[in-house]
């Protein structure tokens, strides 16, 4: 899957770090050059004014400044880049590429933070894939883990980029965080959602599949802690499969606790 999640955005001081390496780097460089110069000077003399020793030592600073101070600066950047893969990994699902259950609850906790400022409805939605240990006991587990990857693009393709946020929960259960939604909204995607899932052809190596999924939908509210509406969101999920399966059921907004 191509759609990487991040937790944390790429350090904001990695280019001030990487200008004050460069930076030590130069005055070293400096400090190396006036030594050369002056080794350069007492083997084949000093230049004859002041005017021509700064010269001298301006190329030579120049000539060894530039290229360490590059290498500096190039150097930093691969290890920020490195860190900022390491952050990423630490984030995401290897096999989906969605946020994982640590990255969710982070980002999620974060959503609520940002509710004690704003008026704006948030919900939780969790769901997963029916049957599908028929799935991986037909067609085996690389088949399985192939219409996992197949339902997080399905699912990261009809929700809001930015605004919303799509997690795998662990095994084919996945959880999604809805932005600037109420209860109607947010049952009016997860049904679409589910539409699209169940409509979707799934092909690998020539074997065709369709499957289905069920859906809990349940409030984020100012004061609730993120665990309460995940339960809630789960007893709708189990409520939609002793239904049926393939369904969407969603519960009333969450009473606020101190």
């Amino acid at each position: 899957m191509s759609h990487n999640y991040r937790l944390e955005q790429a350090d904001p001081n990695s280019a001030v770090r990487a200008l004050s390496f460069f930076g030590f780097v130069i005055v070293a460089a400096l400090s190396l050059a006036i030594i050369f110069a002056i080794i350069f000077s007492s083997y084949f003399g000093t230049p004859r004014d002041q005017s021509d020793f700064m010269m001298m030592t301006i190329i030579i600073t120049a000539c060894v400044a530039g290229p360490m101070g590059a290498l500096a600066a190039q150097n930093q950047y691969r290890v920020d880049r490195y860190h900022a893969t390491l952050e990423a990994m630490a984030s995401t699902d290897p096999l989906t590429g969605l946020l994982n259950r640590r990255a969710f609850k982070i980002l999620a906790n974060e959503e609520i933070s940002r509710m004690q400022r704003t008026d704006h409805g948030v919900c939780i939605v969790t769901f997963d894939i029916d049957n599908f240990k028929r799935v991986n006991d037909a067609h085996g587990h690389a088949f399985g883990d192939r219409v996992l990857t197949s339902i997080a693009n399905i699912s990261h393709a009809a929700l809001r980029g930015p605004f919303d946020r799509l997690g795998r929960w662990g095994g084919e259960e996945f959880v999604i965080l809805l932005t600037n939604v109420n209860i109607d909204q947010a049952q009016s995607v997860c049904e679409r959602l589910r539409e699209r899932i169940a409509s979707t052809d799934l092909t690998f190596n020539g074997t065709t599949v369709r499957v289905t999924a069920s859906f809990g939908i349940a409030p984020l509210t100012k004061g609730c802690r993120l665990e309460e509406s995940l339960e809630a969101a789960d007893q709708m999920l189990y409520r939609a499969k002793s239904a049926g399966r393939n369904k969407v059921m969603s519960v009333a907004p969450l009473k606020s606790v101190a």
